[in-house]
C-alpha cells in the first residue's frame, strides 16, 4: 500500500474540556504526537433514517479520481470511525474550484439499500456531509408504496390488462402503471422470465420532502452526470414535479425490460412553480422525463406535456420500456467550477469558531445541506452541482435559527457573506488550548491534528457538532461555563474518544510534558511519556 510518510497520531482526550479545581484537565489523556500531511479532505457522516449510527458499514471508492484519495494516515483503507469517514487528497495534487477532485463512494450495510454518492473536494472546506442509508422495507415520510401481484400465463405473459395504482406522495390523486395484456417480462440480458405471477413494487416520492429524497439514487436532487436532451452531459440540480421508483420481480429475478411498453401516469402538484422561468404550472407545460438505473447517471428519455386542470388535477403520462427510477422534472445546469463562499465577521477576529449549517435553496427546495466549522482561518467553503442561477444560501446557527441569507453569486464569482455574531446575549466564551513540550525543551509546540468535536448536555441523547479542533485550539460560544455538565466526543481517523460528565471554564489550557506544571495524563502515564519521548526524537 502506498503511504506518503510516517504519520504519528496524536489523540486529544476531550477531558481537556473538563476543567475543575480538583481534577486534571487531561485526565484519561492518551498521548501521541502528529503532524498534518493531508490538507484537502471531505468528511462524510453516515446514519440511518432516524439519524442513528449504522452497524457494519462497508466503504468502497467506485469511480472517478480515486487514485488520489487516501485516508488521513495515507493508506487506501477506508472505513467509518464512529459514523464519520474522512477522505483526503494526495498532497502532491492540489484541487481547486476550477478543477475539483471528483469521485464516487459506495456505502453498504446488512439490511440496508446500498448507497453510492458523488463527492467533490476543492482547496476550501467541504464540511461534513450526511449520507442516509435506508432499509428496503422502510417507507419514509413523503413516500407511498404499493406491492401487487399480477397473474402470468405459462409463457410469462400477462393474462389480462392490469393497472397498479397507489396514492401519489404529493397528495393529489393516484399514480398508476398500466400493463397491457400479453406483456412479457425480461431480465437484463433480454431473456423472457416465466413464472405464475409478476410482483410489481411502485413507490411514489415527494421530492419536496427531505426525508423522501434520500430514496433517490445518490440520495440527492443534485447530480454530477446528467445526459441532456441534446445528447451532451452536464452536472446540476433537478426540480422534480413527480418521481417514481418502479421495480418488478418474476420468480425472484429482477425485471429490466418488457416485450411492449407500459404506461406511467403521475399527478403533478398544482402549486408547482418553475425555478427557471418563475411560471406556475398550467396545462401544456412540458417536463423532461429522466431515468436512473442506479449507475450514477440520470438519462433524458422523452418529453411529457402536462394535461388536466387545477380543478381536476394535473398529470404527466409517458410510456416506458425498461425499469428504473423515473422523474418528471426541470433541470438547472451547474457552473463548470465549484461555487466558493467566503464568510467574514468581526466576531472571528479573536479566533472564535462557529459550527453552522449551510443550505442551498433553489425553487423553494433545499437542494444541499452541510455542517461547517467557521473561523478566521477556515472561512471559505465550496458548493458543487448547484444551478448556475436562482440559488439562495441560508446559514443557520447550531440551534437552527437563521444567521444569514444571500443569493449565490454568478458563475466564476465568489459569494461574500457577512456573518453576524452567532452568540446570543447570554453566551460566554470558552477557550480550549493544548500544548506539547518535548522532554529537554523549554518551549512549547502544538502538534495536534485537526479533528472533529461533538458535545451534548449530560443526560441527553444526541451529540451536536461543536466544531473542528485545529492545532489543539478551539474557542466557542456554544458551551455554558456555569457548571453545566457535558459529554464530549472527539473523532479523528480511526480514533474515538468519549468523556462524560464534565464542565468547562472560560480558559481550558494545559501543556503535555515533564516540566513542572506539565501534565502527562492519569492513565498509562509511563506509556504516554515513552511515546512523547520517541515522537519528539523523530521531529
Amino acid at each position: 500500500m502506498k503511504r506518503f510518510r510516517k504519520i504519528a497520531i496524536y489523540t486529544w482526550a476531550v477531558a481537556l474540556l473538563g476543567i475543575s479545581s480538583c481534577e486534571s484537565p487531561l485526565k484519561d489523556f492518551n498521548l501521541q504526537i502528529s503532524t498534518e500531511v493531508i490538507e484537502n479532505y471531505v468528511t462524510l457522516r453516515v446514519v440511518d433514517a432516524e439519524g442513528v449510527n449504522v452497524s457494519g458499514v462497508s466503504v468502497s471508492l467506485v469511480s472517478g479520481d480515486t487514485q488520489d484519495i487516501y485516508n488521513m494516515n495515507g493508506y487506501k483503507d477506508f472505513k467509518l470511525t464512529d459514523n464519520l469517514l474522512v477522505l483526503g487528497v494526495d498532497p502532491a495534487r492540489t484541487p481547486t474550484a476550477n478543477n475539483p477532485i471528483r469521485f464516487r463512494v459506495q456505502f453498504s450495510a446488512p439490511g440496508y439499500t446500498t448507497q453510492t454518492v458523488p463527492v467533490a473536494i476543492t482547496d476550501v472546506s467541504a464540511g461534513i456531509q450526511t449520507v442516509v442509508l435506508t432499509k428496503p422495507t422502510e417507507v419514509p415520510d413523503g413516500a407511498e408504496e404499493v406491492v401487487e401481484n399480477v397473474d402470468l400465463n405459462p409463457d410469462g405473459s400477462t393474462t389480462a390488462p392490469a393497472v397498479v395504482e397507489l396514492p401519489s406522495a404529493v397528495g393529489e390523486g393516484n399514480m398508476s402503471v398500466t400493463v397491457p395484456a400479453g406483456t412479457q417480462f425480461k431480465d437484463a440480458n433480454g431473456t423472457v422470465i416465466t413464472g405464475t405471477n409478476v410482483q410489481v413494487v411502485v413507490t411514489s416520492i415527494d421530492a419536496d420532502n427531505e426525508d423522501a429524497v434520500v430514496l433517490l439514487p445518490e440520495g440527492s436532487l443534485r447530480a454530477e452526470t446528467v445526459e441532456l436532451p441534446g445528447g451532451g452531459t452536464a452536472a446540476g440540480t433537478f426540480s422534480p414535479a413527480a418521481v417514481a421508483d418502479i421495480r418488478m420481480l418474476v420468480n425472484g429475478v429482477q425485471v429490466r425490460q418488457f416485450s411492449q411498453p407500459l404506461v406511467v401516469s403521475m399527478p403533478v402538484p398544482a402549486n408547482y412553480v418553475s425555478p427557471i422561468t418563475g411560471q406556475p404550472l398550467a396545462a401544456g407545460t412540458a417536463f423532461h422525463i429522466f431515468s436512473n438505473s442506479g449507475d450514477g447517471v440520470w438519462r433524458f428519455e422523452q418529453n411529457s406535456t402536462v394535461t388536466g386542470s387545477a380543478a381536476a388535477g394535473f398529470r404527466v403520462s409517458f410510456e416506458i420500456d425498461h425499469l428504473t427510477f423515473y422523474m418528471a422534472a426541470e433541470f438547472g445546469q451547474a457552473c463548470p467550477a465549484a461555487r466558493v463562499i467566503n464568510f467574514s465577521g468581526d466576531w472571528m477576529t479573536n479566533g472564535t469558531t462557529a459550527a453552522v449549517k449551510v443550505e442551498a435553496v433553489w425553487g423553494e427546495k433545499v437542494i444541499f445541506t452541510g455542517d461547517y466549522s467557521i473561523n478566521n482561518t477556515n472561512n471559505s467553503i465550496s458548493l458543487v452541482d448547484v444551478p448556475a442561477s436562482g440559488v439562495k444560501v441560508v446559514v443557520r446557527k447550531a440551534d437552527g435559527n437563521i444567521l444569514a441569507e444571500s443569493d449565490l453569486a454568478t458563475c466564476g464569482q465568489a459569494t461574500a457573506i457577512q456573518l453576524p455574531d452567532p452568540a446570543d446575549a447570554t453566551s460566554t466564551t470558552s477557550t480550549l488550548q493544548l500544548y506539547v513540550r518535548c522532554p529537554g525543551q523549554t518551549s512549547v509546540i502544538t502538534l495536534l491534528p485537526t479533528f472533529q468535536m461533538f458535545y451534548r448536555e449530560s443526560g441527553t441523547t444526541e451529540f451536536k457538532y461543536l466544531g473542528s479542533v485545529s492545532n489543539g485550539f478551539l474557542r466557542t460560544t456554544q458551551l455554558k461555563t456555569d457548571g453545566t455538565q457535558y459529554d464530549f466526543k472527539a473523532i479523528w481517523n480511526e480514533r474515538v474518544k468519549v468523556v462524560n460528565g464534565h464542565a468547562v471554564s472560560e480558559d481550558n489550557e494545559a501543556t503535555v510534558g515533564i516540566e513542572p506544571g506539565d501534565i502527562i495524563g492519569t492513565k498509562a502515564g509511563a506509556t504516554n511519556l515513552a511515546i512523547l519521548t520517541e515522537e519528539c526524537n523523530n521531529l
